[in-house]
């Protein structure tokens, strides 16, 4: 009884040792395709808090000419509706000669580009003063799936804030001040470039002005010209390499999950049938159970017989 038992323990252990072996990893990693990037443009966007003399406000939040990747858009009369402000007529924000924003984005670049020729920017409440006023304008950024993004600006060859010529300064904002009116914070050129993004706006202008025109009695926020920005693309990867969870000892290629690629002797008959080298070892410790039974059987009829002969 004793042999018995200690062959079952032993056929239970080879079992439990075939289906504790870990799976051969053949699943291969399927890789990424290929990211388009992004660009987006603006002519020229308004965030503007204005005071009526009744004390109501009006927020205007106008994004003019603003165009997603990829997308062009061409405007000379830039108009948006201010409630309240001059009974409810449109109010010519930004007019231009030329007004023009372009993206282009795919899986090799994204850029995006904002032209202004001849351009005046009001805001609600003066009409006939011109808040900014420029003769020519342009900002670009690039972003190459390959290459650092770039970022660019051109100056305005000449600008006016409320009337007055003035010149802004790269470093920090340009304050003017005119009486009776109120003052102007004027921003030139900012930047900012990472590893895979690029943005930049030509003006960032703060304004606070009282015109007591139109209904008006404030106007306070921040009026952005000619803003751009992109990201770049991602490139695509390559699935990589099939592996397997150990190398082959005759350095060929690993089998697939199957074993359709074992030679005959390894068990060619399991790769047809579907069946791993997990199921050939457990049938093996099935195999050593039942020939251990049968041995058993027979030292039991040995003895029986030797006893009778006695």
């Amino acid at each position: 009884m004793s042999v018995l038992r200690t062959v079952a323990v032993s056929a239970l252990a080879v079992s439990a040792l075939a289906v504790a072996l870990p799976l051969p990893a053949h699943a291969a990693d399927a890789g990424t395709p290929a990211k388009p990037g992004k660009a987006s443009a603006v002519t020229a966007e308004l965030a503007l808090n204005v005071t009526l003399l009744n004390a109501v406000k009006v927020p205007v939040e106008v994004a003019l000419n603003k165009v997603e990747s990829p997308a062009q858009r061409d405007g000379a009369m830039l108009t948006a509706t201010v409630d309240g402000v001059d009974n409810g007529k449109p109010v010519n924000l930004v007019k231009a000669q030329v007004g023009k924003s372009v993206t282009k984005a795919d899986d090799k670049l994204a850029t995006a580009s904002v032209q202004l020729v001849g351009a005046d920017v009001h805001v609600p409440g003066l009409p006939l003063t011109t808040l900014l006023g420029l003769e020519a304008m342009s900002t670009e950024v690039s972003c190459p799936v390959d290459g650092q993004p770039t970022a660019k600006v051109t100056a305005p060859v000449k600008l006016t804030v409320l009337g007055k010529s003035v010149t802004v300064g790269l470093n920090s904002p340009t304050h003017v001040d005119v009486p009776a009116i109120g003052s102007v914070d004027v921003e030139f050129s900012k930047k900012t470039v990472t590893s895979s993004t690029a943005a930049a706006s030509a003006l960032e202008v703060q304004v606070s002005i009282n015109p007591l025109n139109l209904n008006v009695a404030k106007v306070d926020g921040k009026v952005t010209v000619a803003a751009v920005s992109c990201e770049k693309p991602v490139a695509a990867v390559a699935p990589a390499a099939a592996t397997s969870g150990a190398p082959s000892p005759s350095g060929s290629a690993p089998g697939t999950a199957q074993n359709r690629t074992a030679p005959k002797e390894s068990g060619e008959e399991l790769a047809f049938t579907g069946s791993t080298g997990t199921t050939a070892m457990a049938a093996g410790g099935f195999t050593l159970l039942v020939a251990g039974g049968a041995a058993v059987w027979m030292t039991r009829r040995r003895r029986a017989a030797h006893a009778r002969h006695r």
